[in-house]
C-alpha cells in the first residue's frame, strides 16, 4: 500500500508541474506550426501567440509536416532521418516509420497512407499504422511534394527551377508540371481548383493548373521564401523566410499581408510550416447536413444528420464533429463521431418558439455545414375552459375543447405548491374532431393542503403540450370527526380507510376479529388536523368479518368510532 501511495503522489506531482498551457491546450483549426531547427516546432495561435514548443528530442532541422485523420502532427527531422509524431494535445508519441535518408516532406493520401519524400532518393510509402509498403521514385531526389486529388499524381520539387510529377500508384515518372521558374523551388501546395502555390526562394509563385505563373508574391526584405502551407479558409496562405525567421499570412487574391510574426529563433532556422485544418486536396473532407430547413411544433424532437465524405465521395468513418446550436433554444453543444456510413446525428427537443441554427464542424479541418430549424407553437388541441371544484377531499376537474387534431388523450398531473408534478390519471381523447368535447376527472381522497393541477395533452405521435389550471386548490381542515367505510369492501387482500380530524391529537387505529381479539394496529401517534387515508392488508387473515376502530384524544376532545369490514378470499 505504501508503494502504491508513493506512485500516486509522484504522478500528481508530475502532472501539477506541467505548464498550464500544456495541460489545457489542444490543436485548433488555424493554429500554425513552424519548424525552427534544434528538433523543435513552435505551436502558435493564428495571431502568433506561442502556445508551446514541441521537441522531438533528436535535435536537427525540422522541415515537412502533415496531420493525420486523428489530427496528430507528423514532423520530418531532416538532419536525423526520423519522423516525429505529436498527438492533438502536443504530446509526443512514438516515431513513425523507418529507413529514411534525409526526409524533408510527408504527404498523406485519401486512405491515410503516408509518402515520406527523401533527398537521398524517392518516397518511402507507409500504411496508416506505419508499416512499410514500398519505395516509389527510387533514386529521385525529393524535397517537398503534394499529392493531387486523383490519389496518383504527386508534384515534387528539387530546389531547382522545376516542379516534377510522378505517378505514385504505377511508380512512373510523368512530364514536368512546370519548368523555367527562375528560382529555387521549395515547399508547394495544390489548391482545390488545381492551382499551385510555390515558395520559390526570392518570391512566392501562384501557378495555374497548367503550370503557368499567374501571380507573384513578395514582402520587402524577404528573399528566402522556403516554407509554405494553405490556410483552412481557402483564401490565404502562410509562408516563411528562413533568413529572417519571419512568418506571413497572405491573401491569395490581393497579395496583401494579413498578419505576421517572428519566431525569435534567428537566421537560418525556419524550414517547415503547417496549419491545423490546412487544405490538402488528396485528403479533403466535405460535410453536408440534412434537413437544411425544417418546421416542428415545440416540445418535439428534431434531429440533424451530418454526412462526411472525401473528394471521391467515399463516406468517412470516425470523423469528429463538433455541434453548436444557437438561437431560441440555445446555446447547446456536443461532439459526435461519424460511423462507417459517414453519418452522425444531433438531436434535441425545442421548447421555445422561433429559429435555431445548428452548425456541424469537422474538428480536424474546420469545415462547416448549417441547418435552420423553425419551432412553431403546437396547438393540436384548442382548450376553451379548464375549471375545478372541491367536494370534501375530492377535486373535480372539468375542461372542454373546441377542436382536436390527433389527440390521444390527457394525463392529469398534480403537485403540491412548489413541488414536483405527479401523474394521477389519464382521460382518453377524441382523436381528430371539430366538435366541442367535454371532459372530467376526479382526484379523490386528498390530504389537507394546497395543490396545483395541469393537463398534459398527448398526440398520437408522442408530441405533447401543457395546460395549467389557473387557480390553486386547497383542501381545508374538516369540521368534524369522521371515520369512513373502508373501500373496497368486501376486499382481498387490501383496502383503504379514510378518517377526518378537526383537531390536533393522538390517534390509534386498530383492527379486531369477530371475537374482539386485536389482530392489527394500523396507525398510532400524533396527527395534525386534516384528512387521512391508511392502507390495511389482510394477507395474513382468513375470510370473515372484522372491525376497525379509531380512537382520538387531544386538544380537549375525544372521539371513538368503530366500523365493520369483510375479508373475502
Amino acid at each position: 500500500m505504501k508503494t502504491i501511495t508513493k506512485w500516486i503522489l509522484l504522478l500528481v506531482i508530475a502532472i501539477s508541474s506541467l505548464p498550464v498551457n500544456q495541460l489545457l491546450a489542444q490543436f485548433q483549426t488555424g493554429d500554425v506550426f513552424v519548424g525552427v531547427a534544434s528538433g523543435s516546432v513552435q505551436w502558435r495561435r493564428p495571431n502568433g501567440t506561442l502556445v508551446q514548443t514541441l521537441n522531438g528530442g533528436a535535435g536537427g532541422f525540422t522541415t515537412g509536416m502533415a496531420f493525420d485523420s486523428a489530427q496528430s502532427l507528423y514532423v520530418t527531422n531532416f538532419s536525423n532521418s526520423v519522423v516525429h509524431r505529436f498527438d492533438k494535445n502536443g504530446v509526443q508519441i512514438s516515431n513513425f516509420g523507418s529507413g529514411y535518408s534525409t526526409p524533408e516532406c510527408i504527404v498523406f493520401d485519401g486512405s491515410w497512407n503516408a509518402y515520406v519524400g527523401n533527398i537521398g532518393g524517392g518516397f518511402r510509402k507507409f500504411d496508416a499504422l506505419g508499416n512499410f509498403v514500398s519505395t516509389v521514385a527510387s533514386g529521385t531526389r525529393i524535397d517537398f511534394a503534394d499529392l493531387q486529388a486523383d490519389q496518383s499524381t504527386m508534384l515534387y520539387t528539387q530546389e531547382g527551377s522545376t516542379i516534377g510529377r510522378w505517378d505514385v500508384v504505377n511508380n512512373v515518372a510523368l512530364t514536368n508540371f512546370a519548368t523555367g521558374l527562375g528560382g529555387n523551388a521549395y515547399a508547394l501546395r495544390i489548391r482545390t481548383n488545381g492551382e499551385v502555390l510555390l515558395a520559390n526562394g526570392s518570391t512566392v509563385l501562384r501557378l495555374s493548373s497548367a503550370g503557368a505563373v499567374i501571380q507573384t508574391y513578395d514582402v520587402a526584405g524577404q528573399n528566402s521564401w522556403f516554407a509554405l502551407n494553405l490556410d483552412p479558409d481557402g483564401t490565404s496562405f502562410w509562408s516563411a523566410d528562413f533568413s529572417t525567421s519571419n512568418v506571413y499570412r497572405i491573401d491569395i487574391a490581393s497579395g496583401n499581408v494579413i498578419s505576421t510574426f517572428n519566431t525569435g529563433t534567428g537566421n537560418g532556422t525556419v524550414f517547415g510550416l503547417a496549419v491545423a485544418g490546412e487544405i490538402t486536396v488528396a485528403t479533403q473532407l466535405f460535410i453536408t447536413v440534412a434537413p437544411l430547413f425544417d418546421i416542428n411544433p415545440i416540445n418535439t424532437q428534431h434531429c440533424v444528420t451530418a454526412t462526411v465524405v472525401d473528394q471521391n465521395n467515399v463516406p468517412q468513418n470516425n470523423v469528429t464533429i463538433d455541434w453548436n446550436l444557437v438561437g431560441v433554444n440555445g446555446p447547446n453543444s456536443t461532439t459526435t463521431q461519424t460511423g462507417a456510413n459517414g453519418e452522425t446525428q444531433f438531436c434535441y427537443v425545442g421548447a421555445n418558439v422561433g429559429y435555431d441554427t445548428i452548425i456541424a464542424t469537422i474538428r480536424s479541418t474546420g469545415a462547416q455545414a448549417r441547418a435552420v430549424k423553425l419551432w412553431e407553437s403546437s396547438l393540436p388541441v384548442e382548450l376553451t375552459s379548464f375549471t375545478s371544484t372541491v367536494s370534501g377531499t375530492d377535486v373535480n376537474l372539468n375542461w372542454a375543447t373546441s377542436k382536436e387534431i390527433n389527440n390521444s388523450g390527457f394525463d392529469i398531473e398534480r403537485s403540491v405548491i412548489a413541488g414536483e408534478w405527479t401523474k394521477v390519471g389519464n382521460v382518453t381523447g377524441n382523436g381528430t374532431t371539430n366538435e366541442t368535447k367535454l371532459y372530467s376527472f376526479t382526484d379523490k381522497n386528498l390530504a389537507s393542503g394546497k395543490y396545483n393541477y395541469r393537463l398534459k395533452q398527448i398526440d398520437y405521435n408522442g408530441n405533447y403540450e401543457y395546460f395549467n389550471l389557473s387557480n390553486e386548490i386547497e383542501i381545508g381542515v374538516p369540521q368534524k370527526f369522521d371515520l369512513a367505510q373502508n373501500y373496497p369492501n368486501p376486499f382481498n387482500p387490501s383496502t383503504k380507510i379514510n378518517f377526518a380530524l378537526p383537531k390536533d391529537g393522538n390517534i390509534v387505529m386498530s383492527v379486531f376479529d369477530n371475537s374482539g381479539r386485536l389482530v392489527s394496529k394500523v396507525a398510532d401517534g400524533f396527527r395534525t388536523a386534516g384528512y387521512y387515508t391508511v392502507d390495511f392488508s389482510a394477507a395474513n387473515l382468513s375470510s370473515g368479518v372484522y372491525f376497525y376502530k379509531l380512537e382520538f384524544s387531544g386538544s380537549g376532545s375525544e372521539f371513538t368510532k368503530t366500523m365493520k369490514m369483510t375479508v373475502l378470499k
